[in-house]
């Protein structure tokens, strides 16, 4: 039988504790963005409903106009939207999750989300 032991020295481990507390730092203001753009978007999106791609077989979608920080979104609701929301052009507050789902048939272009807390604007 053969063992192999080693020991770092008290430099290599605050030098390794150093970079650890870097590396954390650097998750946590990772995983802060990721959220914010793939996770629960709470907050409230402002959103146009739209009927654009109904030709192709896509029933309602949703978009987020493009602003400074990001290029316009697309979502496609999971579930039918009330009638009362559901009017091309009609602009609504709220939230969203995207899905780890395919599109829809008829869907090129859009992120499939559960779409949750709507109200209506104007």
């Amino acid at each position: 039988m053969s063992f192999v032991c080693s020991c770092k020295s008290k430099k290599a481990a605050s030098a390794s504790a150093g970079t650890n507390s870097t590396s954390s730092t650097t998750n946590a203001a990772t995983s802060t963005i990721s959220t914010s753009a793939t996770g629960d978007n709470q907050g409230g999106n402002i959103g146009k409903i739209s009927h654009k791609y109904e030709s192709t077989g896509c029933g309602t979608v949703i978009v987020i106009p493009a602003n400074d920080n990001a290029a316009e979104i697309t979502i496609i609701p999971k579930d039918k939207l009330s009638k009362d929301v559901d009017m091309d052009g009609q602009l609504i507050r709220f939230d969203y999750r995207p899905l780890k789902m395919p599109q829809p048939a008829g869907c090129t272009v859009g992120i499939p989300a559960e779409i949750t807390n709507i109200n209506k604007l104007k």
